[in-house]
């Protein structure tokens, strides 16, 4: 079933947003490995940009990192690299992926003069479907018939692996209230859905503010088996109490997935067309208000909005990523829409 809101790689996004609160990794760390947290200085975690350490190197993308001192030094630090892949089935080749991040951060360190080198740990977060464990890079070659003479050249690493689909209610339940439990909670059930409506109320009660609320509102709605009416009249089913600014907040987003949906319903290849007319007059027209460009163009303010957002950025790859993955997403483009958007996306950014 096609997921609510056209939102792309709920999972994803949602993961992205939450550990880049620092108060939410904090509480992943002491959670989940006690040790690690005992020896960190929490209150020093720093987010960094994984794209501006390469920014060259477009695949570098790594989901969340981190930069933490270690308790009682001044100059040690250690990172700590989050890396969330959700997919509907186990990644088998995901430690080439993470070794490649993990490189790429040794790496700058040692550009940078007089930096000394500082530990990297790989952290993956899972909750697809499937029961995985993901394999090292030496259990990938282990099958090699030269494995035993070959291991010792076999570059290693092991994982802080978290499955949060195993976590049961119980253990969730027992987290202190907070955003973080209402995070895990939400992602936990991600295929447990009759427990997202059972703890509903329960895991709303951890989001302090509206940002949050949205947050793990849209999530919810993005992975819901079920449409955004049945959702919203399943909540006004049953007994529990909901916050009024929960339901405010639902409301309003099914008002706005509406809209969308009456603005991409129109053809398709008119919508196409509309989406490449507000690049080419943001090409024209630099200045233009996003009330003007949306006036224009015939497209939602929301969606200009967020679009000149990103393009302020001045960031190519992530303007294309935007234009093919959130605007003209199932829509496809044949080789000349393609060479017409790189040409659009360089005139934008510059490049």
């Amino acid at each position: 079933m096609p997921q609510n809101l056209n939102i792309y790689q709920p999972d994803d996004r949602f993961f992205k947003s939450a550990m880049s609160d620092p108060e939410v990794v904090k509480a992943y760390l002491q959670h989940f490995y006690p040790k690690i947290a005992a020896i960190a200085d929490l209150a020093s975690l720093k987010l960094e940009n994984s794209v501006s350490l390469r920014p060259s190197l477009k695949r570098f993308e790594a989901d969340v990192i981190y930069r933490c001192r270690f308790q009682g030094e001044t100059d040690g630090y250690f990172y700590f690299c989050l890396l969330f892949e959700h997919k509907s089935k186990p990644d088998k080749y995901v430690a080439v992926q993470v070794g490649l991040y993990l490189m790429e951060l040794l790496s700058s360190m040692v550009k940078k003069q007089g930096r000394e080198l500082e530990p990297v740990l790989p952290l993956i977060f899972y909750n697809g479907k499937e029961k995985w464990m993901p394999q090292t890079l030496s259990e990938l070659f282990q099958g090699h018939p030269h494995y035993a003479v070959l291991e010792p050249y076999i570059p290693n690493f092991r994982f802080l692996f978290q499955d949060a689909t195993r976590l049961s209610p119980e253990e969730l339940l027992r987290l202190d209230l907070s955003y973080f439990r209402s995070v895990l909670m939400s992602m936990a059930f991600r295929h447990r859905q009759h427990l997202i409506f059972k703890y509903l109320q329960l895991i709303f009660e951890g989001t302090d503010g509206k940002e949050k609320i949205i947050a793990v509102t849209t999530y919810i709605l993005g992975v819901a088996e079920r449409s955004e009416e049945e959702f919203l009249k399943q909540i006004q089913d049953t007994t529990f109490t909901i916050k009024p600014e929960v339901m405010s907040t639902l409301e309003q987003i099914l008002e706005r997935g509406r809209k969308e949906g009456l603005e991409k319903g129109m053809d398709r290849g008119a919508y196409k067309n509309s989406i490449f007319n507000l690049l080419k007059t943001a090409v024209h027209f630099p200045d233009w208000t996003a009330a003007k460009l949306s006036d224009f163009t015939e497209l939602s303010l929301e969606v200009v909005t967020t679009f000149l957002s990103v393009k302020s950025q001045g960031d190519a790859f992530a303007l294309k990523k935007h234009v093919l993955q959130d605007l003209l997403a199932d829509i496809p483009l044949n080789a000349e829409d393609e060479q017409k958007l790189d040409r659009l996306i360089g005139q934008l950014t510059g490049v």
